[in-house]
């Protein structure tokens, strides 16, 4: 087995996708990598070939190999295809990179503790963050998350955290800082369409509720009494 294909196998490239391209020379502690999709052969004589588009190739920044950053290059599949190793466009990460960030987001982690768990640039990070709260970016699958322990509190999936999001509920607010982020949460909700970047969202209010749960008795309160409310109509 050569290099490419060691490569490949850790990234988990396969048929009809392939390494076409290895470098170590464009940073330190950093290992490029470009993966190109197998054209038709044109005859027994010829061996597979990879036809990327320079003029559409994407760079995004992967999962480290071993203590090496990771970078990969490539060009999206036109049929739609959605590897893991691949970003989207003008996004700073690939989709399995993206899931982990959201990860760890989802459960509260903030960008600083991020950066350093996952090797990133702080640039990146906040580019990242910034197009999920714009609604310009969407998450391949759920990011995972632990149970939080405030039992009295609505539960992540109830449905009047979505209510409270986007406008269709009001309660009386006595916190400047509720009111503040609130508001701040629900722009960004009108312009996100991606159910599991509206996730993020609820559990970014949600936690807030967790941590200043004695300053937030009224509004609690309310909540409680709206959540209860639902879940007895038939």
């Amino acid at each position: 087995m050569n290099t490419k294909e060691l490569v490949a196998a850790a990234l988990e490239v396969r048929q009809p996708w392939q390494v076409t391209q290895i470098r170590h020379d464009l940073g330190p502690d950093q290992i490029d990598v470009w993966i190109g999709k197998e054209a038709a052969r044109s005859g027994w004589l010829f061996g597979a070939r990879s036809s990327p588009n320079p003029g559409d190739e994407g760079r995004w920044r992967h999962v480290n190999l071993g203590r090496l950053r990771c970078v990969i290059h490539g060009t999206p599949s036109p049929d739609g295809e959605a590897p893991v190793w691949l970003g989207d466009e003008e996004q700073p990460f690939t989709r399995l990179l993206s899931r982990r960030v959201a990860g760890l987001m989802h459960d509260g982690v903030g960008l600083g503790t991020i950066c350093d768990l996952l090797d990133l640039p702080v640039a990146d990070l906040r580019k990242f963050k910034h197009r999920l709260d714009s609604g310009k970016a969407v998450l391949a699958a759920p990011p995972e998350s632990r149970q939080e322990a405030l039992n009295t509190l609505p539960a992540a999936d109830d449905p009047v955290w979505e209510s409270l999001l986007d406008g269709s509920l009001g309660i009386e607010m006595h916190a400047l800082g509720l009111k503040l982020l609130l508001t701040k949460l629900r722009e960004q909700w009108a312009v996100i369409g991606d159910p599991e970047v509206r996730a993020l969202k609820v559990q970014e209010l949600r936690r807030y509720f967790v941590r200043h749960e004695k300053s937030l008795a009224r509004e609690l309160a309310q909540l409680r009494l709206r959540a209860a409310s639902s879940g007895e109509q038939p």
